[in-house]
């Protein structure tokens, strides 16, 4: 038994340092893209469109937070090149393929209830929530417009969940398993909710990104991931293309005093009913994810590597120097220092 963590702890060692330098590098290209973002919004703003400024920002994005990661993760975790063990192995159709994809209610149960109670915590701390604001999970990046609203539409339900899916139950994970099914999971999930950068999206998604990295590890394939992702990102894509109509817009702004033509009345009313069936989702999916976890519970979990504890693994991956680095980006990404101080330089300085 000695002999098996003496032998496996090198190897740990190296994957701990890998994964932490992958993460220090997903938020320094996050700076990368605040800094790019601000200098083409300084440069264009009252020159070009609006909605152009917009399109091009979230392209930026994008590129330097999901495309570009992605990319030179494929590289340091030896999926590409000649000794490279491929991509389309993630990929492989699972037998189980329907029954992984059936979980979705389960996963968006069980986010959305953490989503919910983050929001009244929020709320009852601080007394400034906007429940309006909160129900959009990316409401930093609402639109007002149809034209940035379907932008942002192909950005949720396809750049985000491939990329997303590729860099963090693909590549991360599967690095990890090898120490842990468990460790893996728990670990990439936490790991998924501090890259989006922001408490209120940051709790849910790590609760998400547990429930995807199960299922990712149970079939095998990142494939019902990203279809369950996509699905998952298009209810909150389609509750900014309601939220950019006349009539949904004016109500926000207005309440019941707005004057809403009647033309406009019927996008309000599919907005209702959507929300409506929005939180009878949300009900079921949970009531679904409960199930579920006592059903897991039955199962013992074999051990993988006894003779170093999950803690030891913990620490061994959050105590090297790139993670480090990253875990100071992390708390500052939270806090908005860098970003706020780097948008007054520039907006400054133009």
């Amino acid at each position: 038994m000695q002999e098996e963590t003496i032998d496996i702890m090198p190897a740990y060692r190296k994957s701990a340092l890998l994964v932490g330098t992958y993460i220090m590098i997903c938020f320094v290209l996050r700076y990368i893209a605040v800094f790019v973002v601000n200098i083409v919004y300084s440069s264009l703003n009252g020159s070009v469109m609006p909605d152009t400024i917009y399109i091009i920002e979230l392209c930026i994005s994008g590129l330097m937070l999901q495309i570009l990661p992605s990319i030179i993760g494929a590289f340091m975790f030896r999926r590409l090149g000649k000794n490279g063990k491929g991509i389309r192995t993630l990929y492989t159709i699972p037998k189980s393929n329907t029954r992984a994809i059936g979980n979705l209610p389960a996963v968006y149960g069980l986010g959305q209830a953490v989503n919910i109670i983050t929001i009244i915590v929020t709320f009852l701390l601080t007394d400034r929530a906007d429940p309006t604001r909160q129900l959009n999970t990316v409401s930093e990046m609402a639109s007002t417009s149809p034209a940035r609203a379907l932008f942002m539409f192909f950005m949720l339900v396809v750049i985000a969940p491939v990329f997303e899916e590729f860099m963090f139950r693909g590549l991360i994970m599967d690095e990890l398993k090898p120490y842990g099914n468990g460790f893996a999971i728990f670990t990439t999930g936490i790991l998924f909710g501090l890259f989006h950068g922001n408490i209120t999206q940051g709790l849910y998604t790590m609760a998400m990104g547990i429930a995807l990295g199960y299922i990712a590890n149970v079939t095998g394939s990142i494939f019902p991931t990203t279809i369950i992702h996509a699905i998952l990102n298009s209810l909150g894509g389609i509750m900014i293309l309601l939220m950019s109509t006349h009539g949904v817009q004016t109500f926000f702004l207005s309440g019941m005093d707005g004057d809403i033509p009647d033309e406009d009345m019927i996008w309000l009313a599919i907005f209702g009913i959507f929300m409506i069936s929005l939180f009878i989702f949300i009900g079921i999916g949970l009531i679904s994810a409960i199930l579920k976890i006592k059903q897991i519970k039955r199962y013992k979990v074999p051990k993988v590597c006894p003779g170093i504890s999950n803690g030891k693994k913990a620490a061994m991956l959050i105590f090297t120097v790139p993670a480090i680095l990253a875990i100071i980006m992390i708390v500052d990404t939270f806090c908005g220092f860098s970003s706020g101080l780097i948008a007054s330089l520039i907006g400054g300085g133009a």
